[in-house]
């Protein structure tokens, strides 16, 4: 990272989005082709799915500072920061932070970590400006892409090299501690093009004081990201794409396991760093035959630090010797003869020092008295749990033309996943997994489309298992068509769940308990007394979706409908934290609704984008923190979204978003989630360069806190202003 940091203190800026000339959105009755749902070029018109596809004219009406915002456009998408600096996308939420039930990928590479199942959108390794275009699957896609496509798929599409050229430098800042800056630098030349970008983002995250103490929520975000692409001949290319990310986020105290015993000397903090390297040929051998091999590596480091003096409550004036015992041995074993139950293991360690000790329990009070005795104090130091996670992944895809009606795409995946931590699996864990997987379209005469998917795979974790989803599409006008979906999709157990072997253990240890641990804690390694680990049993989890869709696009308008119905069922539920791990696959969740979204272009130079969805959630055993307690869940009851845009002339650009959530999150209670956007953008021609400025506030139209009580804005508007130099 030594080149990443050298670029970093470069004295660079952020682009602004650039004004392409418009693209017609609906320039001709052409339907909109896309490639995510069967990893075919297909029609949006025959795909086995419902799709919502955000090109790079949405991408810059919408002024947005951060990708997780863009999926706000997407109907039955929660899309919101659920804590200040942790932003949280979720399609029919069951879970309001880590979800870990859809998958998303960069450029084919999935951003899906193994360790701790997640997607942190902090870290991506691309910036906006880069993107060409999101394709989001709506509804289980392990068919095509394996376990983890569970509820859809979001696919990033970065920009071609060949479509960029020349630099920009440019700068971003505003109210809440915004302050932003990239570059970004494209060249083409014999048939090689690349593209690098460097960045950099800062925010102060929900600002309003919580309990009349700071948030300690503000994040601080750098990325580099290259991309290549080599014309090797007529038949041949080679791509080449590299990066990664740097992350620090600020973490208020209730947010940290270790708040309520801890007297906090440095605050908590949450750092990662991440780095990959991929590389992908495409070959065309033959006019019906397309073949692609990819590989690619990614690794992930994650850990939270924090010091301070250790205490249990109530104690810390009268006897901070009493904090030593979370670290003794004997408490460890107070807390194995009650089967780790860690409220039988503390109401026996109240009775050991406030009753009449049983025999289990005096071991305890022979250490307290020999820390007391020793005036050891309160133990001080770090504590640092982190994890280390790599995926290296090679996969070959053939798409073939059967004949004039048929198209085959089949292809293989071998992939190892590997999950390293002293603290969640007590060293490192592999999960070697093999996949095979094909989907076929057949059109079995006009105007009937069948496309049936399946994907096979086999873990050294969890098993081998089979997705499959089917779909009958009636195309009854060149562009308009009804769909039926049916797809059953999984989600396996990720390493954490499988093989947890949990182990804290504090670092330089104040005093006698670094001197002589031995002596003063029972064990020349101390640990924190409480400790879980998985049995291995925890199953997949299941989904079965059934939908019914209407596409339709003509003149100036197009519309996508779905219907669809959700069984979720073996949800890991139960805790899964360091105290309690009791994972199950009891949890049954139920999902039904209606999603739209709709385009409009009345004129050639006004877009108006509309969203809406309205879904019911049924959960049987909804027992979360470990994954499905629906009453706080990232999910709405009702969602809605409107996008305009106006092209003033070639010079100005003007768009309003509005976003709404209805009975966010507590189902008990109407809590609300609305906010209403404004962008001015302004493109200054000159004769070597342009400069584009552009100036967005985003305004709060509810008062309600988002999804948790502490998140609160200080202010009800947010407001970033943006220059940005062309050459």
């Amino acid at each position: 990272m030594a080149v990443f940091g050298l670029l970093l203190t470069s004295s660079a800026a952020l682009p602004v989005f650039a004004f392409d000339d418009t693209s017609s959105l609906f320039g001709d009755d052409e339907v909109p082709m896309v490639l995510t749902p069967a990893r075919l070029r297909q029609p949006q018109s025959q795909v086995p799915a419902s799709v919502t596809v955000i090109d790079r004219e949405l991408i810059k009406a919408t002024g947005a500072r951060e990708i997780y915002q863009l999926l706000q456009l997407v109907p039955g998408m929660s899309a919101v920061k659920v804590d200040g600096n942790v932003p949280t996308v979720s399609y029919h939420g069951t879970q309001s932070r880590d979800a870990r039930r859809m998958l998303v990928m960069i450029d084919g590479r999935s951003q899906y970590l193994p360790g701790l199942a997640r997607v942190l959108w902090n870290d991506l390794p691309i910036e906006i400006e880069d993107i060409e275009r999101i394709e989001v699957t709506r509804g289980p896609a392990a068919a095509a892409y394996g376990a983890n496509a569970f509820q859809g798929v979001i696919n990033i599409i970065t920009r071609h090299p060949q479509d960029i050229s020349g630099s920009s430098v440019a700068v971003r800042g505003g109210n809440n501690a915004v302050r932003d800056w990239r570059i970004t630098a494209a060249d083409s030349n014999d048939g090689v093009s690349s593209r690098v970008t460097v960045a950099s983002k800062h925010d102060g995250g929900y600002s309003e004081p919580f309990r009349g103490e700071p948030r300690r929520d503000s994040k601080s975000v750098q990325t580099i990201n290259l991309r290549s692409h080599i014309e090797i001949n007529e038949r041949d290319s080679l791509e080449l794409m590299a990066g990664g990310s740097q992350r620090t986020l600020d973490l208020p105290t209730e947010r940290s396991d270790f708040d309520d015993f801890t007297d906090f000397t440095v605050l908590p903090e949450n750092r990662s760093e991440e780095a990959f390297a991929q590389l992908r040929w495409n070959r065309q051998v033959s006019d019906r035959h397309q073949l692609r091999v990819q590989a690619y590596s990614q690794y992930k480091k994650t850990e939270d630090e924090l010091a301070g003096c250790f205490y249990i409550d109530g104690l810390q004036l009268v006897m901070p010797e009493a904090g030593g015992l979370l670290f003794s041995r004997e408490l460890r074993d107070l807390f194995e003869f009650h089967n780790r139950d860690i409220d039988a293991t503390e109401a026996a360690l109240l009775n050991a020092l406030f009753g009449t000790p049983t025999a289990e329990e005096m071991p305890v009070v022979q250490r307290l008295d020999y820390l007391i005795t020793n005036n050891a104090g309160a133990p001080c130091g770090s504590v640092n749990p982190e994890i280390v996670e790599r995926r290296h992944d090679i996969e070959v895809e053939n798409v073939i033309q059967l004949d004039d009606y048929s198209r085959l795409v089949v292809g293989a995946n071998l992939r190892l996943d590997q999950g390293e931590s002293e603290t969640y699996v007590n060293g490192a864990v592999d999960n070697l997994s093999q996949r095979i997987f094909g989907n076929l379209e057949i059109n079995l005469f006009d105007p009937i489309y069948v496309n049936l998917g399946g994907y096979w795979e086999r873990d050294q974790l969890n098993g081998t298992f089979f997705s499959s989803r089917g779909a009958l599409i009636y195309q009854f006008l060149p562009t308009q068509s009804l769909r039926l979906v049916y797809a059953e999709a999984l989600r396996t157990a990720d390493i954490y769940e499988n093989e947890a072997d949990i182990h804290i253990r504090p670092q330089n240890l104040s005093g006698l308990y670094g001197d002589d641990p031995l002596a003063t804690l029972g064990w020349s390694s101390p640990e924190f007394f409480t400790t879980q680990s998985s049995d291995g049993m925890v199953k997949p989890e299941r989904i079965r979706s059934s939908e019914v869709g209407y596409f339709a696009r003509f003149a100036t308008l197009e519309w996508d409908l779905r219907l669809f119905q959700e069984s979720l069922t073996d949800l890991v539920s139960g805790p899964l934290n360091p105290e309690r791990f009791r994972p199950d696959n009891e949890a049954t969740v139920n999902i039904q609704g209606a999603e739209a979204q709709l385009s409009w272009r009345p004129h050639p130079r006004h877009l108006l984008r509309v969203t809406g969805s309205r879904i019911s959630t049924r959960a049987e055993h909804p027992t979360e923190p470990g994954s499905v307690r629906i009453e706080e869940a990232l999910a709405a009851e009702k969602l809605a979204s409107v996008l305009w845009r106006y092209d003033v002339n070639e010079r100005w650009m003007l768009s309003g978003f509005w976003y709404r959530a209805d009975h966010w999150n507590d189902r008990s209670r109407e809590h609300v989630y609305e906010r209403a956007d404004l962008q001015v953008s302004r493109r200054v021609r000159g004769p070597r360069s342009t400069l584009e400025l552009s100036a967005v506030v985003q305004h709060l139209l509810s008062k309600d806190p988002v999804v948790r009580t502490n998140n609160l804005y200080k202010e009800d508007s947010l407001y970033w202003l943006s220059a940005a130099v062309s050459f």
